[in-house]
């Protein structure tokens, strides 16, 4: 017998996927600023009603999956005992792998954001609380102090970011990949001899 909660989270699941590809499709055919949430409840099937039960704006619906941490990775990381660089590259690449690869629809988001400016503070809002849940995470572990927590967050997600450029430009198959490439790229500069950087 199936299991009812999974299955009303997979249910779930289908019809916030199913709003956030109505948004981006009406953004793209309309431009973003001529799209209301009427507009993406109709176009997702579901009442206005049902579209706040998912999402409190239309923005969030577009962004809905950007920088989310998956449930549990956080606190696997937290709970790791492998040294820090190593656990946060095992962190970004459980996220990679988990992921559905969607290029076309990665690209569509970021024309989009490139053509609509206000849509701009909103993924940057987004970015900066992943960030910030990172850094708490690895302040939770003890090896570094706060500022240093704060920086190493910083620059992982620099790096989730151009691994993730690098995918949907083509350079690499798949997120893990670009993911690994990225990681390996970082670490040839703790090996390296500093009088060359």
């Amino acid at each position: 017998m199936n299991d009812p909660l999974t299955l009303r989270d997979r249910r779930r699941a289908e019809t916030t996927a199913e709003i956030a590809a109505a948004a981006l499709d009406l953004a793209v055919e309309r431009g973003w600023d001529q799209v209301t949430v009427d507009d993406v409840a109709a176009r997702a099937g579901i009442s206005r009603r049902t579209f706040f039960n998912y999402f409190s704006t239309k923005d969030e619906a577009l962004f809905h999956d950007a920088m989310a941490w998956r449930p549990g990775a956080l606190e696997a990381f937290t709970a790791s005992s492998a040294p820090l660089l190593d656990a946060l590259e095992e962190l970004f690449a459980t996220q990679a792998a988990q992921d559905t690869p969607d290029r076309d629809r990665a690209l569509r988001v970021m024309r989009l954001v490139d053509g609509s400016p206000e849509l701009l503070p909103g993924l940057l809002a987004r970015i900066a609380a992943s960030e910030q849940a990172l850094a708490a995470a690895v302040s939770a572990r003890g090896d570094v102090d706060e500022f240093t927590a704060r920086t190493v967050a910083a620059v992982a997600g620099a790096l989730a970011r151009v691994s993730g450029t690098n995918w949907i430009d083509g350079r690499q198959p798949d997120p893990l990949s670009s993911t690994r490439a990225a990681w390996a790229a970082l670490r040839t500069l703790t090996t390296t001899d500093r009088r060359t950087l």
